[in-house]
């Protein structure tokens, strides 16, 4: 998830002036480290995608982001799988997204498209 795209998707939403700039200040230098089973902690290094693990307010702003990708790929036309008579193009479950389609030159479109 691109941060740009969230802060244009929140503004959409309504959540502009001083609480926008606040989200934003929140993610203007976050640093992460990861910790590796064999080499240990890594050094801190900027972050720039997504939202913070563990923050109250990362599965609201993900599931608004989410739900703004979801019209925007609803608008389009696909070439979905038919499971049981109902066509499944995009399946979306918590943190996960899954695209589905007949033929693989569609997916890549849809894909190329995001």
């Amino acid at each position: 998830m691109l941060r740009e795209v969230l802060w244009q998707v929140l503004a959409s939403l309504g959540v502009k002036g001083r609480f926008l700039r606040c989200l934003q200040a929140m993610y203007a230098k976050d640093t992460i480290r990861i910790n590796h089973l064999s080499e240990g902690v890594t050094s801190s290094f900027r972050c720039q995608q997504g939202v913070k693990q563990g923050c109250p307010l990362s599965p609201l702003l993900f599931g608004l982001y989410l739900d703004a990708l979801e019209g925007c790929l609803d608008s389009r036309e696909c070439d979905a799988l038919t499971l049981a008579n109902v066509h499944v193009w995009l399946l979306l479950f918590v943190d996960d997204l899954a695209l589905t389609s007949e033929s693989e030159v569609q997916l890549q479109q849809q894909l190329d498209a995001l």
